[in-house]
């Protein structure tokens, strides 16, 4: 079918453990045969491609999504095993025939991509809580969905330091409106040229982004094939959240010290 290609480098590669990857890939298809959604090839840094079996995590065909009725599907799988036993993980990941639609489908269009999560130890960084969620639910309109996490604890005094990974299917460029809020306060994402590149109202804009280690500053992440700066669709990116502290909440103020849970609200 069809490929791309995104390259993984490691901040401080002298001293660090791949202790999780997960991998993510969705689409909108509009046929109701689904036979292989759940299977996509990957191609490590290193060697052939390996066949790999997820878990569909949703599938709208039974229930198609808006006014075009569009079917996306998301699936994942556990991908550990084989990227931590490289001896360097470090280098061009490729992903390869993810089922989608072609052409267009009303004024949305369509979609498809694929992300990897991957966590790592690092015994020269400070000590952080990392929680992963799986899930899917259509956005639009005045639809709007909360999400609970839990299963950390932020710091008991001092600045709290947040960072939000994600992905998303059709978050479109040029259609504002779209928003991310963590306990109630609206995310956007500046980058080292001050220029406004996830809008509080369109947050979500067919790109792919990253936190650049150099300058701690969130910016489009194109060490990928194709690195178009629109990707027609498809959504995905980690980046820091503006924290600062108040006289009431000196951790910060979307999320303070001492706290065990957050609401994120998409809509």
């Amino acid at each position: 079918f069809s490929s791309s290609s995104a390259t993984l480098t490691v901040p401080k590669p002298a001293c660090y453990k791949i202790v999780y990857a997960g991998l993510y890939w969705g689409a909108i298809l509009q046929q109701n045969d689904r036979t292989g959604i759940d299977k996509v090839k990957l191609k490590l840094p290193t060697g052939g491609y390996h066949d790999i079996n997820g878990q569909i995590i949703h599938d709208a065909n039974a229930a198609p999504i808006g006014s075009g009725n569009n079917r996306p599907y998301a699936c994942y799988a556990d991908i550990t095993d084989l990227v931590a036993g490289q001896a360097n993980a470090q280098g061009v990941y490729t992903v390869a025939n993810v089922i989608s639609s072609q052409g267009s489908n009303g004024g949305t269009g369509l979609s498809a991509g694929w992300s990897i999560y991957v966590v790592y130890e690092d015994p020269t960084l400070p000590a952080k809580y990392i929680t992963s969620f799986d899930g899917f639910s259509a956005i639009g309109g005045v639809t709007t969905l909360d999400i609970p996490v839990s299963g950390f604890k932020t710091i008991p005094t001092g600045p709290v330091r947040v960072k939000f990974a994600f992905a998303a299917l059709e978050g479109d460029q040029s259609i504002a409106g779209d928003y991310l809020q963590i306990n109630g306060i609206p995310i956007s994402a500046t980058n080292a040229a001050n220029t406004a590149i996830r809008a509080s109202n369109n947050f979500f804009n067919s790109s792919v982004t990253y936190v650049d280690p150099a300058t701690d500053k969130t910016e489009n992440f194109l060490n990928r094939s194709p690195a178009s700066t629109n990707t027609l669709g498809y959504d995905a990116g980690i980046l820091n959240i503006n924290n600062p502290g108040t006289l009431l909440r000196p951790g910060g103020i979307v999320i303070d010290n001492n706290e065990t849970s957050a609401n994120i609200r998409l809509g």
